[in-house]
């Protein structure tokens, strides 16, 4: 059975001219990007070693780079100088879990029962020590231990000499790990913890330089590109997590590949992050760009077009660039706009009351079709990230998002049950939806 990924995979490829996926959701040390944090939690884990203590601790979100970083720990460690064992699936008994450490210790013989497993494990540790080789466990996923599993590994450590640890444990863990440790039935073990670091998601600038490098390592010498307010907005939502990060982009090359395109904008990012349910995080301001001023021409009158800061999240779709110069969209020619009585019984039907207006002026043709819609006035995004919805409504559904700065064109007004404002703007294709007049600010 072929799978959709595998069928994707090779059209995906040769269409950008990669030699390989460049956000896969394995961890590979190959494209390993060392950001600050990376660096810093590579740094503990080296002064960990180098004191010889028991016990380590990284920790870090979902998504936040702790099983490469176990990786690349690991190849780094001179192997003529230290034994080492990884465990992935902490999720089981004492027994099994000795068994599971032998194989990883490269130990042949298994012993049967607990008492000979526990006596083979601590022969090879003590053994190892007397030729000079350090023992380093690394546990993955280590907060999915239980209570029981956590004291069994701190009696592990007690295999010791007079004067020395023997077997040196590095746990990796989500944060929750820290509340467990607060358990006073673990204090034992949370005393013996010498090295701690918890891993912070990327910066603005490192997502950049993430999404470039790792094209690079793929192979990409072509035209494929990450606008940075793309990577903003990528940034945004991954909330600098590097499998989250993967994840987006992946998916925006799908719909570049879809769309026979090769640049990763504001659109196709908003496009992922509909499609994926992928909420937007709130994220401090890391850098400044100077407004970008577009004075298009419209009979005669200079119309005032203002792509923000942020610019508009949006390509400046056609269908306000038919608005402006007083042509019909194709929508327009198939169909009359709505009048303001039927704005109004639309706004009757889905449960909103209050003030409506609109705005229309006269076109050159001489049907009712030829209304060209004008804006009210225009607005400007002052918050970092604003939703817009269907309808004028908080629980509509999210259609788009547009970034802070952003200047848009007004086509109407509705002010609903709560008696919260919002404001008719059009998006990518000529869609329409609402954004609330809290999150604006008159132009």
């Amino acid at each position: 059975m072929c799978h959709i990924g595998t069928q994707m995979e090779i059209p995906y490829l040769e269409y950008f001219g990669l030699t390989e996926k460049p956000f896969g959701m394995s961890p590979d040390p190959a494209f390993y990007f060392e950001s600050e944090e990376h660096k810093k939690a590579f740094d503990y884990l080296t002064f960990f070693t180098s004191q010889q203590e028991g016990f380590a601790l990284i920790y870090g979100d979902v998504g936040s780079g702790k099983t490469t970083i176990s990786r690349i720990f690991l190849n780094s460690l001179d192997r003529e100088a230290y034994n080492t064992a990884l465990i992935l699936n902490p999720v089981t008994d004492e027994t099994e879990f000795m068994k599971e450490l032998l194989k990883e210790f490269s130990i042949q013989y298994e012993p049967h029962t607990k008492k000979e497993l526990y006596d083979t494990l601590r022969h090879f540790l003590l053994e190892e020590f007397q030729k000079g080789k350090e023992n380093i466990l690394i546990i993955d996923e280590a907060q999915l231990l239980s209570y029981e599993m956590l004291e069994f590994i701190r009696l592990l450590s007690n295999i010791e000499t007079d004067k020395r640890k023997i077997l040196h444990t590095v746990f990796f863990a989500q944060p929750e790990f820290l509340d467990r440790l607060k358990d006073p039935g673990l204090r034992h073990l949370a005393q013996r913890i010498t090295v701690t670091y918890g891993i912070r998601p990327l910066t603005y600038h490192e997502v950049k330089s993430y999404i470039n490098y790792r094209l690079f390592k793929a192979g990409s010498r072509g035209p494929l590109e990450f606008q940075d307010r793309a990577v903003r907005l990528i940034h945004m939502a991954s909330k600098g997590y590097p499998r989250l990060i993967n994840y987006i982009c992946d998916r925006c090359l799908l719909v570049l590949y879809a769309a026979s395109a090769h640049t990763v904008d504001t659109s196709v990012v908003s496009k992922v992050l509909i499609e994926e349910s992928i909420p937007l995080a709130s994220v401090k301001k890391t850098w400044r760009e100077k407004s970008m001023r577009i004075y298009p021409l419209a009979g005669g009158a200079a119309l005032l077009v203002i792509l923000g800061m942020a610019g508009y999240h949006f390509f400046l779709p056609d269908s306000h660039r038919h608005f402006l110069t007083g042509a019909k969209t194709p929508s327009q020619m198939s169909a009359a706009p709505k009048s303001e009585a039927q704005d109004n019984s639309y706004a009757q039907n889905n449960g909103q009351t209050g003030a409506y207006a609109t705005g229309m002026a006269s076109g050159g043709a001489s049907s009712g079709s030829g209304n060209i819609e004008i804006p009210l006035r225009k607005v400007v995004v002052n918050t970092e990230a604003a939703n817009v919805r269907l309808s004028p409504d908080t629980n509509s559904q999210r259609i788009g998002t547009i970034m802070k700065g952003a200047i848009l064109p007004v086509f109407a007004e509705q002010i609903d049950k709560n008696n919260l404002k919002w404001y008719r703007i059009v998006l990518y294709e000529g869609t329409e939806g609402w954004i609330a007049s809290t999150v604006v600010e008159a132009d």
